[in-house]
C-alpha cells in the first residue's frame, strides 16, 4: 500500500497531514530525533518540533529525554495495535451518540407529516409495488388485474409465507393457483372499461398505492395519507362485498338490472 493512502487514512481518523508523517517515520524506525524525522518523513524541519509536540499532547508519541540537547530527545511512536484500538473505540463511541441523538430527534418529529411520490412508467410502477409488498408485515389487500397479479404474485406468496394476511379481488381470471382469500369481480363488459388498468393495493392499513396500468404513460401514487388508506382500503372491501353479492344473486339481478347490468351502470 502506498504511503499517501495510509496518511489519507489517518486524516480521515484526525491526524493532520505533518502528523500522519511523522507517525509513519517513527513506526519504520524508532527511536529517533528531531532531525532524523524531518529528514525521513518529509515534513520541513522547522515544523517538525510543532507537529511532535502535538503529537505529544495527543498520545500519538512519547518523549524519552538523554540530557537537554535537543539532539539527545529521542521519539517513540505509539504502538500501531493502541493506536487502532484507539481509533476503533473512538467511532463506536460516535455510532453510538449520533444512534440515540438521531433516535431522539426522530421520535420528536412532526408524526403527522405523511408521504405522497407519484410513479412514471409500467416496469418502474411494478418494482415500486414489489418493494412495498416485500416490506409488509400484518396485512395485504389489493385489487388489480391478471396480468399485474401474476407479475407479483411471488412477492405476495413470499408475504404470505412470514405470516402476512393477504386478500385480493381480480378483474379477471388467472391460472395461477391462490392460496389465500380470492374473489373475482363480477364479468360484465361495461364494468372491465370502467376499471381497465387498475391496481389498488393497501400495505398494513398504513400505505396505499393506487396504479393505472396502460400500454403507455402508467403511472400511479403512493401516500401514508391515513384518509387516502382508509378511503382505499373501504373501496376494495365494498367492492369484494357487492361482487359477492353480484356471484351469489346473478340471475336476479340480470333479470332487474340487464344482461351487462346496464340499467344499473349507466345510471351514473
Amino acid at each position: 500500500m502506498k504511503n499517501q493512502n495510509i496518511i489519507n487514512s489517518l486524516k480521515n481518523n484526525g491526524f493532520t497531514e505533518y502528523e500522519a508523517k511523522v507517525y509513519l517515520s517513527l513506526l519504520k524506525s524508532y527511536p529517533a530525533n528531531g532531525n532524523r524525522i524531518a529528514k525521513s518523513s518529509g515534513v520541513p524541519g522547522p515544523k517538525v518540533y510543532e507537529t511532535l509536540r502535538k503529537m505529544q499532547e495527543k498520545g500519538y508519541v512519547f518523549l524519552v529525554k538523554n540530557g537537554d540537547k535537543s539532539s539527545n530527545k529521542r521519539y517513540y511512536p505509539l504502538p500501531y495495535e493502541d493506536l487502532l484500538s484507539s481509533f476503533e473505540k473512538e467511532f463506536t463511541e460516535n455510532l453510538n451518540l449520533l444512534h440515540t441523538s438521531f433516535e431522539m430527534i426522530s421520535s420528536s418529529s412532526d408524526q403527522e407529516w405523511s408521504e405522497l411520490f407519484h410513479m412514471e412508467g409500467y416496469e418502474t410502477s411494478i418494482e415500486v409495488i414489489k418493494n412495498e409488498i416485500d416490506h409488509s408485515s400484518q396485512e395485504i389487500i389489493m385489487s388489480c388485474w391478471a396480468k399485474e397479479f401474476d407479475a407479483l404474485f411471488s412477492h405476495l406468496a413470499a408475504a404470505q409465507k412470514r405470516g402476512v394476511k393477504v386478500v385480493t379481488m381480480l378483474f379477471d381470471q388467472t391460472t395461477t393457483p391462490i392460496p389465500w382469500s380470492n374473489f373475482f369481480h363480477y364479468p360484465s363488459t361495461k364494468v372491465d372499461d370502467r376499471h381497465f388498468g387498475e391496481l389498488s393495493i393497501v400495505i398494513d392499513d398504513k400505505k396505499v398505492v393506487v396504479f393505472e396500468a396502460k400500454s403507455a404513460n402508467s403511472s400511479g401514487v403512493v401516500s401514508s395519507h391515513q384518509s387516502m388508506v382508509k378511503t382505499t382500503r373501504n373501496y376494495i372491501r365494498h367492492d369484494i362485498y357487492v361482487n359477492r353479492i353480484m356471484n351469489d344473486f346473478d340471475q336476479d339481478l340480470k333479470k332487474l338490472y340487464g344482461e351487462q347490468l346496464e340499467r344499473l351502470i349507466d345510471d351514473f
